[in-house]
């Protein structure tokens, strides 16, 4: 090699060297982004007690939910149908809800439990009906995943959120507080495997709107189970308790205070 080479060449080729060496030493994290992902079909072929919209209606649901290294998301959209819708009044509607939560735990790197907890989150929904001048918002805050341990709960979080009201007239900022409880326990009877799930929303009613309290538990039996594909498909009740249904005022002109019973079927997908 001339002396030119050497002096242009080699300190140049050295350093691409050492870059290459440095970046096949790099390690890099075997494991795949997903940890586990689920989507499921429900069927809620008929429903009465219903208050606000007509007393019976029928709902089809989709679901998906996933955990991953930086945290969990959760997403739903109802397609629901009117019995006994009035004439002229509109008989099918939807609405869905979509819900990110980023681990603080996962992302940086640490053991944030402490007490009934094991994890911190930062917590986000987003609500959406098909008239989002009627049902829309916004939410922001903190999330908990509860250490659950021999209690027999499959799973148990808390969300405590600020509260944007997104729907015309309405659009004053985080002004209100919403506390989501999310929940699960398998149980058996007999050779029965049985499944009790559900959430409740509090809107505590400190802005514009009124406060509401939301209980929606399901309790199904695994019908999979009894011929070999346990977790796959389910049938039974949706309870369905809301007062100040939509944050609207119960009053004795306005009923308000929903108690709703549906069948239901639910296959994972």
């Amino acid at each position: 090699m001339n002396s030119r080479l050497a002096l242009l060449g080699l300190p140049f080729a050295c350093s691409v060297c050492i870059a290459t060496a440095h970046a096949q030493e790099a390690p890099t994290d075997p494991r795949p982004f997903f940890n586990w992902s689920g989507n499921s079909l429900t069927l809620l072929p008929y429903g009465w007690g219903f208050e606000v919209d007509p007393d019976e209606q029928s709902t089809f649901t989709f679901e998906h939910v996933h955990d991953s290294r930086i945290g969990d998301f959760f997403m739903f959209v109802d397609a629901t149908k009117f019995h006994g819708a009035p004439d002229g009044a509109d008989d099918s509607t939807w609405y869905g809800e979509i819900s990110p939560r980023l681990s603080l735990g996962k992302t940086l790197g640490k053991d944030l439990s402490f007490s009934l907890f094991k994890d911190v989150l930062v917590a986000g929904t987003y609500e959406r009906g098909e008239d989002a001048d009627v049902a829309e918002a916004a939410l922001v805050g903190v999330g908990f995943d509860l250490d659950v341990g021999e209690s027999g709960f499959r799973y148990a979080q808390v969300n405590v959120y600020g509260r944007s009201e997104l729907t015309e007239g309405t659009r004053d900022g985080f002004r209100d507080v919403q506390v989501t409880v999310v929940a699960a326990r398998p149980f058996s009877v007999g050779k029965a495997q049985f499944l009790a799930d559900g959430y409740f929303d509090w809107v505590l009613g400190l802005g514009s709107e009124t406060w509401s309290y939301h209980l929606n538990p399901q309790v199904s039996v695994d019908l999979g189970n009894t011929w070999g594909t346990p977790g796959k498909l389910f049938a039974g009740v949706e309870l369905d308790f809301w007062w100040n249904k939509y944050q609207i005022p119960h009053s004795p002109a306005f009923d308000t205070n929903q108690t709703a019973v549906s069948l239901m079927v639910k296959y994972h997908l």
